[in-house]
């Protein structure tokens, strides 16, 4: 019973629902070959990574940076089955019988584990007690350590990922903050009645916190206007705001207020913010800037973004909310650093 459940937990681990378990995926490749992963002496070529989710690539749109989506999720599960195996191999043991031994190791979930993590995130329980909850916060750390364990695995194994993320070239253009040397640059694709838009802010702030002098922060108008019907006019007097130097208090105006952005807020809140009334008003009347927010959203469509927030982050695109660790570790890997906690 016991190594059936470990084996279970080994395929929700490694596959993600792609770990197809081929044949096709032998040792080495031809020289000139593009490399995806090396484990140890071992390697994987891009060729025989596709071809191991020939199915999921059938089935999905796999395209730039949604192709490397599908190809990153699957390569982790081929590198986590291939480390398993090789240490499995060493020990004179299966995969799946070396996993049941190292999650025998784990010692138990205590109580005061699962009473403070109910603690510390109390919010996000949304008022479910402990009594209602704690079997389920135990199966979350138990399932968490067990994570943890086959990681260490891998890690020990002397894996190199080396697929490379596609990127895309963009224009320049779009208010900006952080260095213009920066090592960095990323350019969010935003609208401002998005709610995943606004949430997507104080992340942008935390990786700008954390990197200075590398990262330097760029915004684009995506304007979705089938679901927003004031994206666009908002967008555009965003732009005047930009014009007389307040774009980023006019920004962060505009996203406290989602829900008042008729044309008189929009005037409304250039005056709080600073802005000349009468310069604000013949701005946006006249709509000067109509065309480089348009500009803007045929350039997101040109790249293959069409939905907000999205960040391109020294042309490697990523497509939706974002949170931070996800951008960061985007942000190290550009800066040459290592991962976080390794």
């Amino acid at each position: 019973m016991h190594r059936e459940l470990a084996s279970r937990f080994l395929a929700a681990v490694v596959a993600g629902g792609l770990w197809l378990g081929c044949g096709s995926l032998g040792l080495g490749g031809a020289a000139d070959e593009p490399v995806a992963a090396r484990i140890g002496d071992e390697v994987v070529t891009v060729a025989e990574l596709d071809a191991s989710i020939r199915d999921e690539l059938f089935k999905r749109e796999t395209a730039g940076a949604k192709l490397y989506q599908v190809r990153s999720q699957a390569l982790k599960a081929l590198v986590t089955r291939r480390a398993l195996e090789q240490l499995a191999a060493q020990r004179g043991l299966t995969a799946d019988a070396l996993v049941e031994a190292e999650f025998a190791k784990l010692p138990p979930v205590t109580d005061a584990e699962i009473q403070t993590f109910h603690a510390q995130n109390a919010a996000q329980l949304r008022g479910a007690t402990l009594e209602q909850i704690g079997p389920r916060i135990r199966s979350h750390l138990e399932n968490e350590a067990k994570r943890v364990a086959v990681d260490a695995i891998v890690a020990s194994a002397n894996v190199s990922i080396e697929l490379e993320r596609p990127r895309v070239e963009l224009r320049a253009g779009g208010p900006a903050r952080g260095p213009d040397d920066a090592r960095v640059t990323i350019v969010e694709f935003s609208d401002f009645q998005c709610p995943f838009c606004q949430r997507a802010t104080p992340v942008l702030e935390e990786i700008e916190g954390r990197y200075p002098k590398d990262v330097r922060i760029v915004y684009r108008h995506l304007p979705l206007d089938s679901i927003h019907p004031r994206a666009r006019a908002s967008a555009e007097a965003a732009a005047c705001a930009a014009e007389g130097n307040k774009f980023w208090e006019y920004h962060d105006r505009l996203f406290a207020n989602t829900r008042a952005l008729a044309d008189e807020d929009l005037r409304r809140y250039a005056a709080e913010v600073g802005l000349e009334p009468q310069s604000f008003d013949e701005c946006f009347r006249t709509r000067r800037y109509a065309s480089a927010v348009a500009d803007d959203v045929q350039e997101a469509q040109r790249i293959g973004v069409t939905g907000t927030p999205a960040f391109v982050v020294n042309g490697i695109v990523l497509t939706g909310l974002q949170t931070t660790e996800a951008i960061d570790a985007v942000v190290r890997e550009e800066l040459g650093l290592p991962a976080q906690g390794s």
